[in-house]
């Protein structure tokens, strides 16, 4: 049997090449990239309903419609899904619509803990983070003229101004921030009552998920 002849080079670069298969293996988990944050955000995908529409902007948010026109009946509206919900039942929606009148599902309008916060005087591409504070929920009725709920976006002022001459409804410049009952925010900025018919009870709103206040949930 012939010896073999011993290269010191050979096995230098022999041990080397092991070395580098041993690294790589032992870090192969470390270098796999840690979901982040965003990765446990899901993504709103609305749906259209019977009574409500949708137009995805591709910026993360959306036009909606929704046909508030049957003065007997509530349109809900599931924030987190984008679908259009029954408001017969207390669960699963956030904010519902009848006529020119909006409730939120908290407070006296339901048990979804839902609260709305009323920020004027910011454009709704200035706003990517939730207000920390200021947060409201539906109102039994107080002395006012009428006899309905206060909710939130129908007291005092309102969503919207009428115009005497006209008679015709206008939504106000101010936005709003809804914390869902799943606990995530949106920014929901009425946009008109009417559709391009003049139909009333058409209302379209512009809305997208915002991040949550600093230091958590208020």
């Amino acid at each position: 049997m012939f010896p073999i002849p011993f290269r010191p080079g050979f096995l230098g670069r022999a041990c080397a090449a092991l070395l580098l298969a041993g690294l790589g293996t032992a870090c192969g988990d470390d270098l796999q990239p840690t979901p982040g944050p965003e990765d446990d955000d899901p993504l709103v995908t609305p749906q259209d309903g019977a009574n409500l529409k949708h137009q995805d902007n591709g910026d993360g948010s959306f036009t909606s419609v929704v046909d508030a026109t049957d003065g007997a009946l509530w349109v809900a509206v599931d924030l987190d899904s984008g679908k259009q919900v029954s408001a017969a039942d207390d669960a699963l929606w956030d904010l519902s619509f009848q006529r020119y009148t909006v409730k939120t599902r908290g407070g006296v309008s339901g048990t979804g803990g839902v609260q709305v916060a009323i920020v004027p005087g910011t454009s709704f591409a200035a706003l990517t983070q939730a207000p920390a504070s200021g947060y409201l929920t539906d109102a039994a009725d107080g002395p006012d003229t009428g006899d309905s709920p206060d909710t939130v976006f129908n007291a005092g002022d309102g969503w919207y101004s009428y115009d005497l001459q006209s008679h015709t409804l206008m939504p106000r410049a101010q936005l709003y921030v809804v914390r869902s009952d799943a606990g995530t925010y949106f920014k929901v900025q009425m946009q008109s009552y009417y559709d391009t018919a003049g139909t009333p009870a058409m209302v379209k709103l512009l809305w997208a998920k915002v991040a949550a206040p600093a230091g958590g949930q208020p």
